[in-house]
């Protein structure tokens, strides 16, 4: 068994790229970013718009206050040669809502009042946002460390967020390799191009899935006993081809698979392990996960049954239209995927379904999102497979109820508790009960988001969603819930100060998903460069 000791990683990690930024500081410009923010929630809960797409920075448990110092180095695109390394460093503190949640000290004989814990505390955190260093060699890239990563098809500033991997969560630390751009296909001529990449890391929240999680292994939201599942491993890998990027009419149409896998599963009642499953890390599990093939005898039987690890994909396409004066229209889909009925498109409607239009320009409508998502159908509301029913005489088949972001084995699609995937569906981090997975997952609705300049130097934008959600098919809803969030953000930059900018969010969430949350962010960030003589 493999163990990695996670502040090993980020002490070498401190060391490491201090030492590449004294060596480039004297030869190439370094750019900063240092931002303070604070969130002043009137309730236990951030309002939806406030806590979603911020690569996890923002908790959803009431009150935020944090900074942000960061140093950077980007590739030089015009040399086949270059080499990029970012060092982010975030700390701050949290509001801790009330937790229905016991610990493996507490009584386990009811669920009274004293046993609803962390009601209204402040912690203080401290955490290494991002730590990377990248080279590429003319379209080749290697990047090492963690890094915030956005989806290639949605639009990260106004979407209500791409379904594999969003930007909602905390970047994971992996090693990726792959072409850092399009390039051009062999013999078409510019014609046809090919990005992809692929990846492995781990996931570091081993230490926040412990603190939530409910060892006595109740859960509201659980149809079965409550489980928790660390040590887990992170893989994925994405395809796209485009079209001709000069010609006004350009398509891309490609797929991405995330996957969980290896972990230590372990099931409590009353504060006792009633099931441990501890997975080996093989080198020939690192490439089971790459065309997805069934477990041996060492994991567990589920991956024995079906495919190793928990596998989340998508097929994507946009096509997009960009006129003579600089501004472009685009449509687009990425349908969901967690097994081959998905795959085949048998889920229905299931799906982001997107517009976008931009201006290309600093007017007063610069850009606009409307997105549609449906997660109803998940090919049928009946899985059913004879092999996981011993002495059963129904033989057929039902290939249903996929249960999207969810696993039997893992926890939710989710990293410190926030969606890697689509935000819109419920995150993991607002369970109350300790519950590790998804609880709305089979959800419907419809997002709008846009932006634009008052004056070049103060801007806006607007995001607004409304869903409704039948729970899932596990557990359904015996009444559906909705929540209708909006967020109305404006930013100013001091021309007389370059890089320097302030920014005011108000946010209102209704309905009965979140509740009724309302909360206000300020910001103040400055943005610049060490050096003001060009890269080498």
């Amino acid at each position: 068994m493999i163990r990695i000791h996670q502040y090993i990683i980020r002490v070498f990690l401190i060391l490491f790229f201090g030492i590449v930024s004294a060596v480039s500081f004297a030869q190439y410009p370094l750019h900063y970013d240092v931002s303070f923010n604070g969130i002043f929630a009137e309730t236990d809960e951030v309002p939806y718009q406030l806590a979603s797409n911020r690569h996890g920075v923002v908790s959803p448990d009431g009150s935020n206050g944090w900074a942000r110092v960061g140093l950077f180095r980007n590739w030089d695109t015009s040399s086949r040669f270059s080499y990029a390394f970012g060092i982010d460093l975030a700390g701050g503190f949290a509001q801790t809502s009330t937790m229905l949640r016991t610990s493996l000290q507490d009584s386990f004989d009811s669920y009274s009042d004293e046993f609803r814990r962390d009601v209204h505390l402040s912690k203080m955190r401290f955490w290494i946002q991002q730590a990377y260093a990248d080279i590429k060699y003319r379209s080749i890239f290697l990047s090492v460390g963690s890094k915030e990563y956005t989806g290639e098809i949605t639009n990260f500033l106004l979407s209500s967020g791409d379904l594999i991997w969003s930007g909602n969560a905390r970047p994971i630390p992996q090693i990726r390799a792959g072409f850092w751009d399009f390039v051009n296909i062999p013999f078409t001529n510019g014609w046809v191009q090919i990005k992809g990449d692929i990846a492995y890391g781990i996931f570091t929240d081993d230490n926040y899935l412990k603190s939530r999680f409910n060892y006595d292994g109740y859960s509201q939201s659980a149809y079965s006993l409550s489980f928790v599942t660390t040590n887990t491993l992170y893989h994925q890998k994405r395809v796209y081809f485009r079209s001709h990027k000069d010609r006004p009419f350009v398509v891309t149409i490609g797929t991405e698979i995330g996957t969980q896998f290896a972990g230590d599963y372990r099931s409590y009642t009353n504060g006792r392990i009633m099931n441990e499953i501890l997975s080996p890390v093989r080198f020939k599990d690192f490439l089971r996960v790459i065309i997805p093939t069934s477990g041996d005898g060492d994991t567990n039987l589920g991956d024995q049954l079906y495919k190793y690890g928990n596998h989340v994909g998508m097929w994507s396409l946009m096509a997009e239209y960009h006129f003579k004066d600089k501004s472009k229209i685009k449509a687009y889909f990425e349908w969901p995927f967690e097994d081959a009925s998905g795959m085949g498109k048998l889920n229905g409607w299931d799906g982001l379904w997107g517009i976008e239009y931009n201006t290309g320009k600093k007017n007063l409508l610069s850009g606009a999102v409307l997105e549609y998502l449906d997660f109803t159908n998940q090919s049928g509301p009946i899985h059913w497979a004879p092999a996981d029913h011993e002495n059963t005489s129904l033989q057929a088949h039902a290939t249903g109820s996929d249960d999207y972001y969810n696993n039997f084995f893992y926890n939710g699609w989710a990293h410190y508790g926030m969606s890697m995937g689509s935000p819109m569906a419920k995150s993991p981090a607002y369970n109350r009960d300790g519950y590790m997975r998804f609880t709305d997952n089979r959800i419907r609705g419809f997002h709008l988001g846009f932006n634009g300049y008052f004056r070049p130097n103060w801007n806006y934008r607007v995001l607004s969603s409304w869903r409704k959600s039948w729970g899932t098919f596990f557990v359904p809803l015996a009444k559906p819930s909705t929540a209708t969030s909006i967020m109305i953000e404006s930013s100013y930059s001091f021309p007389s100060v370059r890089g320097l900018s302030v920014t005011l969010q108000l946010a209102q969430d209704w309905g009965t998903m979140y509740g009724k949350n309302s909360g206000i962010m300020i910001g103040v960030r400055r943005t610049g460069s060490l050096f003001n003589k060009k890269e080498r």
